[in-house]
């Protein structure tokens, strides 16, 4: 009578084998952290660390399910390529089609998804202060000083991004209101002083609402959401408003107020004076609905409805700026929602509105709850002016690690002690 022994049970891998496997994880996630920071351009808008991400793919597009908001995202950003070929080639019969700028709106979604389910899959393992630590390194690296704008005001089109997104992150690190007050109030001073308009008037709104955060006890309810929701809009008028009083009294320079007031005389508003494209937007959209596509070249037809839209706002349309930067690769209404619909149509207008709603509502719900912390109120309105006043390729990095790091995290996973995290 023979007996059958039981075949040996599959070996485990050693802890040791276990954790050295963890610490090369965690450094690959740093590494693309580092990489969607950076926006290196390979080939035609796309990204180091969008190649990256592609390779690894398997690893980190689970992690895109932890949230309603990232699937219907995602789900959108699909929806956007197939319209962004079917308009391009639609547009083709009547204007002329360029590849360069077609791969461009292409690459540019794709580092937009990309670098999202990157930071969320990487949110597992490391904490959100050195996601927005290493990506601010990576902002920091991309700093180009040989740029046109660069000597005009190092800080404004330089330094003042990677700074702030570094500053704020080790202050989220040290988990204390009043380094996140003094921070906030060292940055917009240098914002100020650096003629940056825009960037202060962002830094002052997170700022107050840091404050107010620390004076609220926490809640949850969604009528207390919606309160906050009118609180920050009732909060960014007076905002807008003192900073314009204070700019007309010289407090930001007399260059600065002088450019303001020539922009108040000329559209009535500073917004519409400082940014005469949201007339070439509307005129555009009112004559072509669906959009563009993104490999479309605008007709002189398209360039003349543009410019009328400018003029409208009391804007001089006729000195080169609408021939050579707005149409002169392709088009670019210097705003992400604007961008969004002339390259993707209604399905990039509609991406454009749920990364609205998204920013709104994840800021207000962290504000309500007293969970925000000044980086992630940071990237949620910058992400919402972006939205609104800049343009899509330079807004990119901030979208991707603002919908991040405000995006509801999924659990994190076991990791080794290392001295970064």
């Amino acid at each position: 009578m023979t007996s059958s022994l039981p075949a040996p049970a599959p070996a485990l891998p050693s802890p040791e084998g276990r954790e050295g496997w963890a610490v090369v994880t965690v450094g690959l996630a740093g590494l693309g952290i580092l990489l969607a920071g950076l926006d290196l351009d390979v080939y035609l808008g796309l990204t180091a660390g969008a190649m990256l991400a592609g390779a690894f793919l398997p690893l980190w597009l689970g992690s895109v399910r932890g949230s309603r908001w990232t699937v219907a995202l995602f789900l959108l950003v699909v929806a956007c390529l197939v319209a962004d070929a079917a308009l391009s080639a639609w547009m083709a019969g009547s204007r002329v089609f360029s590849r360069v700028a077609f791969f461009e709106s292409v690459f540019l979604l794709i580092a937009l998804a990309f670098g999202i389910g990157w930071i969320l899959w990487a949110r597992k393992l490391l904490p959100d202060w050195g996601i927005g630590a290493l990506f601010g390194v990576g902002l920091l690296l991309s700093v180009n000083p040989g740029s046109e704008l660069f000597p005009v005001s190092p800080w404004k089109f330089g330094f003042a991004l990677p700074v702030t997104v570094l500053v704020l992150a080790f202050a989220m690190r040290a988990r204390s209101r009043w380094v996140e007050i003094v921070a906030l109030l060292a940055l917009a001073a240098v914002s100020a002083v650096s003629s940056a308009r825009s960037g202060a008037a962002v830094l002052v709104l997170v700022l107050v609402l840091v404050v107010w955060q620390s004076m609220k006890r926490p809640t949850t309810s969604r009528g207390a959401a919606l309160r906050t929701v009118l609180f920050v809009g009732a909060l960014a008028v007076g905002t807008y408003f003192a900073l314009q009083a204070a700019i007309l009294d010289g407090a930001m320079g007399d260059e600065v107020r002088e450019r303001t007031l020539v922009q108040l005389d000329t559209s009535g508003t500073l917004i519409a004076g400082g940014r005469p494209e949201l007339g070439a937007t509307a005129a555009l959209m009112g004559a072509q609905p669906a959009g563009f596509g993104g490999g479309t070249m605008p007709s002189m037809h398209d360039l003349q409805i543009a410019k009328s839209g400018m003029a409208g706002l009391g804007y001089d349309p006729n000195n080169g700026y609408v021939e050579n930067y707005l149409f002169g690769a392709g088009i670019e209404l210097h705003s992400v929602v604007g961008d969004l619909w002339a390259w993707y149509g209604l399905a990039g207008l509609a991406l454009g509105v749920v990364l609205a709603v998204f920013f709104v509502s994840r800021v207000a719900m962290l504000a309500t709850s007293r969970s925000a912390s000044a980086l992630v109120l940071f990237l949620g309105i910058k992400g919402m002016w972006d939205l609104l006043f800049s343009p899509a390729e330079s807004a990119l990095t901030t979208l991707v690690l603002g919908v991040a790091l405000l995006a509801p995290a999924a659990a994190r996973v076991p990791r080794p002690t290392v001295p970064f995290v």
